[in-house]
Formats: structure tokens, C-alpha cells, sequence
């Protein structure tokens, strides 16, 4: 039989990384990321802030009130470094109370009340050094679509975070490395054990569509399966994406 032909092989090492995505969106849904705590249960978005559909992205301009959405999920961004999402979460919706998702309040902030309403994200005097300087620069690196290199000489953005930004608020197509997607896709066989961000992003960005929308999707998706199955111990029995990993 000739590849391709009849039966399709589901086997690990027969996988690409648009048909896990496939398989992980028919298992999961659209998982409607980023989500805008600040926003729960207006604008169609459930409690959590999360718009049921697919995912979506912002382009770059749009006036005050989109820049205000991309200002909220770079903030989150930050916020989501090591810890999580619901502290993440928490943290947002504190900021939005004091008025704080608005960057020229942000960077006027007294200290001790910014660390006060981002203590649920942890290590908040450090992150409350980051949010001041992403609110300070955020006029010109908003001003239109910044380059990876500009966000990385921000404090506190790193690859990971640079990433996010592009994708969720100017809609530019990178893909999102971080430790879920590598978890997932070296024990799928489609990455190296032990890669760090940078070397698997650049292994697997020339497999991913450029379409910014899809790479939302799929970095939701992966970080839903890690938590839901692929965890440190997996879950394998019922996997959605069928056959026993190779790693």
C-alpha cells in the first residue's frame, strides 16, 4: 500500500503539527483565547472573560479602545510568567478596579498600590517593575506593530512573552514555544527532548501556517492539552490524539 492510500496512519511519528492541532481543537473546541478578565460576562464573553470561537487576534491601530485591549494582554502576559492563570487572573481584575489597565495610570501608580492589586501573580514587586515599564513605553512600541527585538529590550519580556504579544495583539504569526507546546510535541516525536523556547520555536515555525489567528488556536490548544492530559504525568488512556507518544 502507498502512502497516503487507504487507512490513515496515526502513529506518532506519521503526525504533523496541523493535524495534532486538528485533532486537539475536535477534542477541546475553540478555545477562545486571550482571554479579558476586565471584560467577563460583556461583549459576548463568558465569566472567566473568554470569548466562546475560535481564537482571535488583534491588528495593530484601531484607536484607544483596541489599544486598551492590547494593553490588558501584554499586561497578562506579564502577569502569567511563572504562576498560574487563575493568580494571573486575579491580579487583572484587581488592576481593572483601580483603574489601572489604562497605561498612563499604570505608570503613575504608587508602588505599594500596584503590588497590592498584583499579589495573586506572585513575585509582585518584580512584575510591578515590569507592568511600570511596559506602561511607559507602551505609546511608542503601540504606535504600530513593534518589533520582536524592541519588546524583548523591554524588562521582564522575554521570548515567550514577546511571542504572546505579537500573536494576541498585532496579529503577527510566531509560534508560541513555551513548556506546554514542548512538552506535547517531544512526546509526540515531533521536537528534541531538552529543546529550550528559542530552538524549538525556530524548529517549528516553518511547519505552522503564517496566519497569526492559527497560531493562537493552536498555542491554546496545546497549553489545554498539557493541563487536561499531557501533564508531567500524563493521562494517556482516551488521548485524543490516539496512539501511544514514542517519548
Amino acid at each position: 500500500m502507498e502512502a497516503g492510500e487507504g487507512k490513515q496512519d496515526s502513529s506518532p511519528t506519521k503526525r504533523t503539527l496541523a493535524g495534532v492541532v486538528s485533532a486537539l481543537s475536535e477534542a477541546y473546541g475553540p478555545r477562545g483565547w486571550w482571554p479579558l478578565p476586565s471584560r467577563a460576562g460583556l461583549d459576548g464573553r463568558d465569566a472567566d472573560g473568554y470569548l466562546p470561537g475560535p481564537s482571535e487576534t488583534l491588528a495593530s491601530g484601531g484607536g484607544r479602545a483596541v489599544s486598551l485591549r492590547r494593553f490588558e494582554i501584554a499586561c497578562a502576559a506579564v502577569l502569567a510568567q511563572n504562576t498560574a492563570w487563575t493568580g494571573a487572573a486575579r491580579s487583572l481584575t484587581a488592576l481593572a478596579a483601580a483603574g489601572y489597565l489604562e497605561p498612563e495610570r499604570l505608570a503613575s501608580a504608587e508602588p505599594a498600590a500596584l503590588e497590592a492589586a498584583i499579589r495573586p501573580a506572585g513575585t509582585f514587586r518584580l512584575k510591578g517593575r515590569y507592568l511600570r515599564a511596559l506602561a511607559e513605553a507602551w505609546l511608542r512600541i503601540d504606535s504600530g506593530t513593534p518589533r520582536r527585538d524592541e519588546l524583548l529590550a523591554l524588562p521582564g519580556v522575554g521570548p515567550e512573552t514577546a511571542d504572546c504579544i505579537l500573536v494576541y495583539c498585532h496579529s503577527t504569526p510566531v509560534f508560541i514555544a513555551d513548556a506546554y507546546a514542548r512538552r506535547v510535541l517531544s512526546r509526540l516525536g515531533l521536537l528534541p527532548d531538552g529543546l529550550g523556547y528559542e530552538a524549538a520555536r525556530r524548529l517549528v515555525e516553518p511547519a505552522c501556517p503564517p496566519d497569526a489567528a492559527w497560531q493562537a488556536e493552536a498555542h491554546a490548544l496545546l497549553v489545554e492539552h498539557a493541563k487536561r492530559r499531557c501533564r508531567a504525568r500524563p493521562l494517556c488512556a482516551g488521548c485524543p490524539l490516539g496512539s501511544p507518544c514514542p517519548g
